[in-house]
């Protein structure tokens, strides 16, 4: 019986120190939503070739050129193309270029959640047809409950950098699949 009644006096030492040290239980809440008007894949064994990333369109320029710089280096993880080249305004002589826009880019601090969109296409080079055309949009906030307080506790959203990143690596992976598929007939 005094085993019981210590493991007993342990579990309650326990609980009152979890209700007095307090715990909030935290809630991601994320929303993704991609639309592709445009997937005729890339040509056949596109991932030999070379593609061309241009700084992304963006109302600061700094953004447009680290998304672009990000973009570059998920592509290289996902070994989408054999070379990959960061270019300035105009295109470099390459298959593939690859062009964005970040449509918004906002930190929503403690009361709103943070949001992010971007759109990006890939151009054939030889024939100037888009091949590929992505809409994502990211958001994302947390909710917190202090479970000792009974209340609701502010908690910072995610940073806006972590979203865009996000972002541009599903699309890297979604574009590095493409470079080893056959590739669709336009109409």
């Amino acid at each position: 019986m005094s085993g019981t009644c210590r493991f007993i006096r342990k579990i309650t030492f326990l609980s009152v120190c979890f209700f007095i040290a307090g715990c909030a239980m935290v809630k991601p809440d994320r929303h993704l939503d991609e639309v592709t008007p445009i997937d005729w894949g890339l040509s056949g064994e596109s991932f030999e070739s070379a593609i061309t990333i241009l700084p992304f369109d963006a109302q600061d320029q700094k953004w447009g050129i680290y998304a672009a710089k990000r973009m570059k280096e998920y592509l290289l993880e996902e070994k989408a193309f054999r070379r990959i080249v960061l270019g300035g305004k105009e295109p470099a002589d390459t298959p593939y270029v690859l062009s964005g826009e970040l449509e918004y880019l906002f930190y929503g601090g403690t009361h709103s959640p943070s949001r992010v969109c971007v759109s990006l296409r890939v151009i054939d080079a030889s024939d100037g047809h888009t091949r590929f055309f992505r809409i994502s949009r990211a958001a994302s906030g947390r909710d917190a409950f202090h479970v000792s307080w009974l209340s609701r506790m502010y908690v910072a959203s995610p940073y806006p950098e972590e979203l865009l990143n996000g972002l541009l690596r599903h699309i890297a992976r979604d574009i590095a699949q493409r470079t080893v598929l056959p590739a669709k007939k336009c109409p």
